[in-house]
C-alpha cells in the first residue's frame, strides 16, 4: 500500500470520527456527552486495570520485562506460604475491625450530640467533618507531626511532667497500630457522623412524642424507636467503612512505612511495594485480585446481615 493510500484512508477515518462526534453531540446534548466521557473514564481507569490485573495474576509478570510467562495458579499456592501476606492480611483486618466499630460509635455519639438545628450547632457540624474532607497524606502529616518522638505530644506531656522520656508511638509495634487506630478513626469518625446526623433529622418527631407520651425515658425511646430507625445508615456506614480501612495505604506510607519490622504494613501497602519496589506485577496482581475479591464478599455478607434490621416508616 502506497504512502498516498495509507493518507487517504486516515483522512477518512478522521472525517468518519468527526461526523460522528458532531452527530453524537447535536442528537445527545452536552449532559449525555458528560456521561459518557465519565463511563468512558471509569472504564479505562477502574474496569480495564482490574481485568488486567486478573490477567497478570497467572504470569510471573515483571515491570522490568516486556514478556511474561503464563504459571496458571502457581502464584495463588505462592501465597499460602507468604508469611508478609498472611501478616499483613491479618494487620488490614484487625485495623479495619476496630476503625470500623470505633467511628461509627463515636460518629453515633457526636451525631447525637449535634442533633440540635441551630447556628452553634451547624458550626459544630463542620468542623467535625474537616477531617473527612482532608486529603489522607495531609492528614497523616499533621498527626505524624504529632506523634514523632520530638513530636507535639510528646513535648507537651514531658512539660507538664506525665511522662520522663518520650513514648515512641511509631516506633514501637503495638504503639504504632494503636496510633494508626485512632488517625483513622479521626479522619472517618466525620463520615459516620453526616450520615448518622441525617438518619437522625429523618425520623418522624411523631414517633418520639408517641413514645414519650406512654411514659418511655431517653434511654427506652432511643432503643426501642431511634436505634431500628437508623439501620439504613448503620449500613451505609459499616459496608463503606470496611471497603475503605480495607484498602488503607497513604496513611501507613506516612505514618510508618509498614514498619517498624513490617508490623503495621497493610495488605495495600504490601501490594505497591511487592508489585512496583520488588517489580514482581504478577504476584502483586495476585494479592490485589485477592484483595478485591475478600472485599467484596466481607461487603456483600455484611449488607445481607444489615439489611434485615432495617424497617420502613
Amino acid at each position: 500500500m502506497t504512502n498516498a493510500q495509507n493518507k487517504s484512508i486516515k483522512e477518512q477515518f478522521l472525517t468518519v470520527i468527526k461526523s460522528f462526534w458532531k452527530q453524537k453531540i447535536t442528537h445527545f446534548g452536552l449532559l449525555e456527552l458528560i456521561v459518557f466521557i465519565g463511563i468512558l473514564l471509569y472504564f479505562f481507569m477502574t474496569v480495564l486495570p482490574l481485568f488486567m490485573a486478573f490477567g497478570f495474576s497467572f504470569t510471573n509478570q515483571n515491570v522490568l520485562y516486556k514478556t511474561s510467562d503464563f504459571i496458571g495458579i502457581a502464584n495463588y499456592i505462592d501465597l499460602l506460604d507468604d508469611k508478609s501476606f498472611i501478616r499483613s492480611l491479618w494487620m488490614t483486618t484487625r485495623l479495619s475491625l476496630l476503625v470500623t466499630l470505633a467511628a461509627n460509635v463515636g460518629g453515633l455519639l457526636i451525631a447525637l450530640m449535634l442533633n440540635v438545628n441551630d447556628r452553634y450547632h451547624g458550626a459544630l457540624r463542620t468542623i467535625f467533618f474537616i477531617p473527612q474532607v482532608l486529603s489522607a497524606v495531609i492528614v497523616s502529616f499533621i498527626w505524624r507531626i504529632i506523634l514523632v518522638d520530638r513530636g507535639l505530644l510528646n513535648n507537651f506531656l514531658l512539660e507538664i511532667g506525665l511522662i520522663e522520656n518520650p513514648i515512641h508511638w511509631l516506633g514501637d509495634p503495638d504503639m504504632a497500630f494503636r496510633a494508626i487506630v485512632i488517625v483513622v478513626t479521626w479522619q472517618m469518625i466525620g463520615f459516620c457522623t453526616v450520615v448518622y446526623l441525617a438518619s437522625l433529622q429523618g425520623i418522624p418527631q411523631d414517633l418520639k412524642e408517641a413514645a414519650e407520651i406512654d411514659g418511655a425515658n431517653r434511654w427506652q425511646q432511643f432503643w426501642n424507636v431511634v436505634w431500628p430507625l437508623l439501620a439504613p445508615g448503620v449500613t451505609i456506614n459499616m459496608v463503606l467503612l470496611l471497603i475503605m480501612t480495607f484498602k488503607l495505604y497513604d496513611q501507613i506510607a506516612v505514618l510508618t512505612s509498614g514498619g517498624p519490622g513490617g508490623r503495621t504494613e497493610t495488605l495495600s501497602f504490601y501490594i505497591i511495594r511487592v508489585a512496583f519496589s520488588g517489580n514482581q506485577l504478577g504476584y502483586g496482581s495476585t494479592m490485589a485480585v485477592v484483595l478485591f475479591i475478600a472485599t467484596g464478599i466481607i461487603s456483600g455478607l455484611v449488607v445481607s446481615r444489615l439489611k434485615r434490621r432495617e424497617i420502613e416508616y
